[in-house]
Order: structure tokens, then C-alpha cells, then sequence
């Protein structure tokens, strides 16, 4: 392999440069110049690369299982915690857990959902693309 010796720059906007990492990355792909030099000079780069984007889908779906399986564990707390803090009164008889804190925890939980189930979207999303076989828009 020869040397590379000559250093090529390069302007693109915000979005692009956002576009370019996240084809980057969904193709397998740590180094932006092997990157650039890939698409630029081979033709099958799609094709070659379709099992690192497999594999990164998968590595996503993992990702997405374990953050499912926290807040499950989150969840699973909260409601230990109220049923366990219910039964705890002051010496006055009043509920020793408020309202407040447990809202608290449950508005938490649902930020966690809301944030995963936008993951989820665009896992499916690339998911459709690469079983479409259509080219990767982001």
C-alpha cells in the first residue's frame, strides 16, 4: 500500500457533515478518510459494507433492549418504594412519601421512554432501508 503523502480539504454545511457521520457510522466505518476514499473509488461500497450496517443495527437493538430493561428495573423500584413508604406515617399519622417525589420518579421514567421510543423509530427506519435495499437517506 502506497503512502499517502497528499492532504485534500473539504467544506460542507452543518447537516452534511452530520449526514456524512451518521452514513459513517451506520456502515461500519471509524476513519472519515477511509470513508471518503471508499465512496469515491469503489463502486460496491454499499454492498460490501451491508453486513457492518447489519451488525451496527443489531448493536442498536441491544442497546435499546437493555435501556427497556432499566427502566423496567426503574419502574420496578418506584413501585416498591410506594408500596413500602405507604404503610411509614409520622408521629402525626401522615403519609411520609409526597405526592411530589413519586411524580418526581414516574415524569423520569417517561422522559426514558419517550427519548427510546424515538431510537426505536429510527432503528426501525434503517432497518426498512437496509432490508429495501434502497441507499441510506438520512
Amino acid at each position: 500500500m502506497k503512502k499517502k503523502t497528499v492532504h485534500l480539504s473539504l467544506r460542507i454545511t452543518e447537516d452534511e457533515a452530520i449526514k456524512m457521520k451518521h452514513l459513517m457510522n451506520m456502515m461500519g466505518y471509524r476513519s472519515m478518510s477511509l470513508f471518503i476514499r471508499d465512496q469515491l473509488f469503489r463502486s460496491r461500497v454499499q454492498r460490501r459494507n451491508l453486513r457492518k450496517t447489519e451488525a451496527n443495527l443489531t448493536r442498536q437493538m441491544e442497546q435499546v433492549r437493555m435501556e427497556i430493561k432499566r427502566i423496567g428495573v426503574n419502574y420496578n423500584q418506584v413501585v416498591r418504594s410506594i408500596n413500602t413508604l405507604s404503610k411509614l406515617r409520622d408521629k402525626h399519622g401522615n403519609s411520609v412519601v409526597s405526592a411530589a417525589a413519586i411524580d418526581g420518579n414516574l415524569t423520569d421514567m417517561k422522559k426514558m421512554m419517550e427519548a427510546l421510543l424515538q431510537k426505536v423509530a429510527v432503528i426501525e427506519n434503517e432497518v426498512g432501508q437496509v432490508k429495501s435495499g434502497e441507499p441510506e437517506h438520512v
